[in-house]
């Protein structure tokens, strides 16, 4: 069964995560062809109507490109592990960390995991996955070909000191934490990476944590987070605002404009710094630009990306994705942040000490 998550991606197409409103199933029979598919999705969920022109090219690759969106994409199958890896907050893989290397790909560091109970050892090169080239693939490809369902084969082929081995590994499954938290001070310092599944859990975890070592103050780093899961992103703000505050507005052609509000009660009353820089994008500029309307936090730091665009994953039978933009977003002040960005109230290059700053003069 294919499904669809709906993402709000940031500056790259799977370095960014999304911003996921829901998971369900896709509404198109299975036996259309694939492009039959991808036209029937871009004519139904495209933030915009799109022309006969547009929905009448002949390839999958043909209807992406007239949309001169360069955030609606197609995902090989290898592509979409990899893009689930960055929503779901975890994956099954070998446990190795690599380079693009001539050749195939250098294994930098090996984690307690397949790879290196296996006998897969840093400096080696992996050469084939499954027996497709690495070389001949980009790199999002060769990586997502090595991911894959825990519990599940991979086959690698990997060049050390000009001798070639043989490995036959079973995946297992990975987290990727997305939440950090140190206390400076009398300041607690939670940076969050990405939105991912389970990220407010933790975040909440981390605020209770460091208030109980004696925090006094919160800043709440997103600097460099490219977005994530929109459940994630509200439950996030919700820590900080009232029942019933909104959060964020969305709207697309074939969708009717929806307001997202705050749940739940705030967990935290302490005064909130949030820092944010050009590489914080979607999800990131959701709860910056919320905790700013609603006079909740200081943003500190420098203009943030300014993507405004909500993605949707819709998996297909084939195994592969397609990625397309389905909704404009505004913040609950009703800013659209495609030109500028959410704008920090203390611009600064070196936000944390701006912060940490801040918070002194005011004790």
């Amino acid at each position: 069964m294919r499904h669809t998550v709906v993402l709000a991606l940031g500056t790259a197409a799977l370095a960014a995560f999304g911003i996921g409103l829901a998971l369900r199933p896709a509404d198109h029979p299975a036996r259309a062809t694939e492009v039959a598919q991808v036209r029937a999705q871009l004519a139904s969920r495209y933030y915009r109507r799109l022309s006969q022109t547009e929905l009448a090219q002949p390839t999958v690759h043909g209807l992406i490109g007239s949309l001169r969106d360069r955030y609606t994409d197609y995902l090989s199958p290898a592509a979409f592990r990899l893009a689930q890896r960055a929503f779901q907050g975890g994956y099954g893989g070998i446990g190795v960390t690599v380079l693009p290397a001539p050749g195939g790909l250098l294994v930098r560091r090996t984690m307690d995991g397949p790879a290196r109970i296996g006998g897969v050892r840093p400096g080696d090169t992996i050469m084939t996955v499954d027996g497709a080239s690495t070389a001949a693939l980009s790199f999002d490809e060769a990586m997502g070909r090595i991911l894959g369902r825990p519990g599940s084969e991979v086959k690698l082929r990997v060049l050390r000191e000009g001798k070639m081995i043989q490995y036959r590994l079973v995946r297992r499954a990975f987290t990727l934490p997305s939440v950090h938290a140190r206390v400076l001070g009398h300041v607690g310092v939670v940076r969050i990476d990405a939105f991912s599944r389970g990220t407010a859990t933790s975040t909440r975890r981390a605020v209770r944590r460091v208030t109980q070592r004696g925090a006094t103050s919160l800043v709440l780093d997103l600097r460099g987070n490219p977005g994530g899961l929109l459940g994630q992103a509200v439950a996030v703000v919700s820590l900080f605002l009232r029942p019933g505050a909104s959060v964020v507005s969305l709207a697309g052609a074939h969708a009717p404009l929806r307001i997202l509000y705050a749940k739940g009660g705030p967990s935290s009353t302490i005064p909130l710094a949030v820092l944010v820089d050009g590489g914080s994008a979607s999800a990131s500029e959701v709860v910056a630009g919320a905790l700013k309307d609603h006079g909740r936090a200081t943003v500190v730091g420098e203009s943030t990306f300014g993507k405004s665009l909500v993605q949707e994953i819709v998996q297909l039978p084939s195994g592969a994705a397609l990625k397309l933009t389905v909704a404009r977003y505004l913040t609950p002040a009703g800013v659209d942040i495609s030109r500028n960005g959410v704008q920090p109230d203390i611009r600064s290059r070196h936000a944390l000490d701006a912060a940490l700053r801040l918070f002194t003069s005011r004790r």
